[in-house]
């Protein structure tokens, strides 16, 4: 057994590679992007592969479906499979798959032709939720609150389209919430500029979103969302309390971890949608309907490693609570060796 794991800087790549070294497992730091990359899996003899995918990476989300779909065939074991990743950072993916397993969704409605999208606005209670493929921290998602405003929006989809990556200095809030982490001088200088240069890449890379619009039911009165992460065996989650003024809370920073306040049903819809989709680890975000159910609003495979390091325990599927620190990413590894 020899493991390849994608040398990410940052997200599960480290702890990864730690819990190989603590475990005597050999492994390969590797860059899926190289053009020999499968002739490297074959002279390695590489049984799996683990990518954390970076849905802020234009390059990621191009490349990953053709190394890990190769490998699969490959008969290399990898990490996220098919089944956990083919919709990763595609809400209109997301939206086929959970009405395939009649999973909990915000209804949620797509469109390939602008009058279509039209007359579904002009025959729609406002406000809705509009929402690109791509995106995550509450990036390209907003609120349409009238006609007017819809069908600019409708017509900028169905012509020039809106690019997916947002600007620098788009969400500020949540990046200057990071900055202010960051106390050495010359370290958030470096990282400033080197922000700015990535972005201006990422921009330059990302493909307009175009030819379709996709509508969210709005739901409204819910001061927070739920974030259920499913692993394995196991689930943790924390609620996301909105942003200021703002129906959205990824990303806004106000994260409360005390588990009794947690809904136990949206653990329990995380679970059973993870089993029926076959995924290995996946994190959903759910709201609360006008009846006060728990709705799926999408799922994603990946999730800031670090802000959830506090959380206190993880449930189990018969939904007992385990209290303690555990470590997410060496569990993902112990689940993806045993498969």
């Amino acid at each position: 057994m020899k493991i390849a794991i994608h040398n990410r800087e940052g997200g599960f790549t480290e702890r990864w590679v730690t819990y190989c070294q603590q475990n005597g497992i050999e492994y390969l730091l590797v860059n899926c992007f190289e053009n020999n990359i499968l002739e490297l899996f074959k002279k390695e003899s590489i049984t799996h592969l683990m990518w954390h995918l970076n849905h802020a990476s234009s390059q990621d989300l191009m490349v990953y479906p053709y190394v890990m779909n190769a490998a699969d065939n490959m008969d290399i074991k990898t990490f996220p499979n098919f089944n956990t990743r083919w919709h990763f950072d595609d809400k209109v993916a997301q939206k086929y798959l959970f009405e395939s397993i009649c999973a909990p969704l915000v209804k949620s409605t797509v469109f390939y032709e602008k009058e279509d999208a039209i007359k579904f606005l002009n025959t729609s209670e406002l406000p809705l939720v509009a929402k690109l493929k791509r995106g995550a921290g509450s990036t390209n998602v907003k609120l349409i609150n009238s006609k007017t405003e819809g069908e600019e929006y409708i017509r900028k989809l169905f012509s020039e389209g809106i690019v997916s990556t947002a600007t620098a200095l788009g969400n500020f809030d949540q990046k200057l919430r990071i900055a202010k982490q960051i106390k050495d001088p010359i370290k958030l200088a470096k990282k400033t500029i080197g922000f700015f240069k990535k972005n201006k890449r990422e921009r330059s890379l990302a493909n307009a979103e175009k030819g379709y619009v996709y509508f969210q039911e709005f739901m409204p009165n819910n001061a927070f969302d739920t974030r259920i992460i499913v692993v394995g065996e196991i689930a943790f989650g924390i609620r996301r309390f909105n942003k200021e003024n703002d129906f959205r809370a990824s990303g806004s920073g106000k994260l409360d971890f005390d588990v009794s306040k947690i809904d136990l049903e949206t653990v329990k819809i995380a679970f059973n949608v993870t089993e029926k989709i076959g995924g290995q680890c996946l994190a959903f975000d759910f709201v609360y309907d006008k009846n006060k159910v728990p709705k799926i609003v999408e799922v994603c495979f990946g999730f800031s490693m670090k802000a959830y390091d506090a959380c206190p325990g993880y449930w189990k599927k018969d939904l007992s609570f385990v209290a303690g620190t555990f470590n997410p990413q060496a569990i993902m590894m112990e689940n993806f060796l045993k498969e």
